[in-house]
């Protein structure tokens, strides 16, 4: 596979992914493409050696799997998981306010932005709505993005902010408020961006009963650098996962094993929701693929062991500017290869043992990577890799590609680095326990 081809795919995902849910939807697309049967996990499954499936369990989740020709459970397993959420504002419920006939949309802070890189940009709208229906207990979910810039927030003149330059702090109540648009003041303020949704949707404003909307950057992604080394993009946490586990689960080609992607929401908040990492749905998707087969869950945890994880999310790039934020030894280059993750502490998951295996994947395949480990005067942050491996324990890599920029609402990654992610996701998928 070329690198063009790895940056494209990455590249769709990004401009389809403006929200945790088109992500997924994105992902569903392509499965349902490859010939992925879609499955009900509300239903018992009935399934074939040498097929595809993917289930769709929340709006944010999803898990895709294919059963080798020669399938036989005893090999074992080979997971690879990444999420499909990324820092930003959210839209709160009673979403408008108006100032001096300014009307603004009130938001809060999801997961750790910075955010600072959210203002003086055009911004857009996307999520899901939720409509009434006939049924009570299950409305309408319809998914929606504005595709337009509906809103912005302004930067406040360095004439009357004078310390800008030397770092302002912002309050998240009162700085981050975009403004909407100008209106005459009326006593249904909180309808107007509601009534906006309504028309663009076609459907009454009273039909919608609630709603998740994300604000997004509308940039579209770039190539940087005097030879396009580089790809500038919203959104690069964690969707240049998503694309490699998606494509390359539909590249791979296990033979006697069965090769599985989950992709998680909410790893920027924790991961501690129905649809986080830290819940018990991936162990519950095992228990029904061993059960297709006549084998019980005891079965399962036996069957599996001596399988493998990948948790797939970006790292932390080397910073020219900012040299002593790395450690001394282990500090990987933008567009020199993914890179894997180690901490003592085990915020990011691993041993000896799983590094070492993945590390003969890619001397077999020549496929480029490096090591990352964090400084050790700073604390960093973790991943989904120690929750996944304590509900599966399984031997356990943190890896994924390195940015610059990480969590700004416009991200920086080496663009050859995408190609060594994908190809390592395929070449485990079909490797034999």
């Amino acid at each position: 596979m070329s690198t063009n081809a790895s940056i494209k795919h990455l590249i769709d995902f990004l401009q389809a992914g403006v929200s945790p849910y088109h992500t997924v939807n994105q992902a569903a697309a392509i499965f349902d493409e490859a010939g992925f049967t879609p499955l009900n996990f509300k239903e018992n499954w009935s399934l074939t050696p040498g097929q595809s499936y993917f289930c769709r369990t929340f709006s944010g989740e999803l898990f895709a799997f294919k059963l080798g020709k020669e399938l036989d459970l005893h090999k074992g397993i080979h997971i690879a998981a990444g999420h499909v959420d990324w820092p930003c504002l959210k839209v709160k419920p009673a979403p408008c306010f108006t100032k001096q006939g300014y009307l603004q949309a009130n938001v809060e802070v999801y997961g750790g932005p910075i955010l600072n890189t959210f203002l003086d940009r055009p911004l857009s709208m996307a999520g899901k709505i939720a409509l009434k229906s006939d049924n009570i207990m299950h409305p309408v979910i319809r998914y929606i993005d504005l595709k337009k810039p509906v809103c912005i927030i302004p930067n406040l003149a360095i004439h009357m902010n004078r310390k800008v330059n030397e770092g302002v702090e912002l309050d998240r109540q009162i700085h981050m408020m975009p403004l909407l648009g100008m209106v005459e003041e009326k006593l249904n303020d909180n309808d107007l961006l509601l009534e906006y949704i309504a028309a663009h949707e076609n459907v009454p404003v009273e039909d919608i009963l609630d709603y998740e909307l994300f604000l997004y950057n509308l940039d579209a992604p770039a190539f940087v650098g005097l030879h396009d080394e580089f790809l500038s993009s919203p959104r690069l946490d964690d969707t240049t996962a998503v694309s490699a586990l998606v494509h390359g689960l539909v590249e791979s080609t296990p033979s006697d094993t069965l090769a599985l992607c989950a992709l998680f929401d909410n790893e920027e908040v924790g991961s501690h929701t129905k649809q986080g990492a830290d819940a018990s749905m991936l162990s519950r998707i095992l228990e029904k693929i061993w059960a297709a087969f006549g084998r019980s869950t005891l079965d399962c945890a036996s069957d599996i062991h001596g399988g493998m994880i990948l948790s797939i999310d970006v790292g932390h790039g080397y910073h020219p500017n900012y040299p002593a934020t790395s450690d001394i030894t282990n500090f990987p280059v933008l567009g020199k290869g993914f890179v894997i993750k180690t901490d003592s502490n085990q915020k990011y998951a691993w041993d000896a043992e799983a590094v070492g295996a993945l590390i003969q994947l890619c001397r077999h395949y020549d496929i480029p990577y490096q090591r990352f480990v964090k400084r050790s005067n700073i604390a960093g942050g973790g991943t989904i890799a120690s929750l996944i491996s304590s509900h599966i324990p399984l031997k356990t890599v943190d890896m994924g590609v390195s940015l610059l920029s990480m969590h700004s609402s416009r991200e920086l990654m080496g663009c050859a680095d995408q190609e060594s992610l994908e190809n390592v996701v395929k070449y485990m998928f079909q490797a034999t326990c």
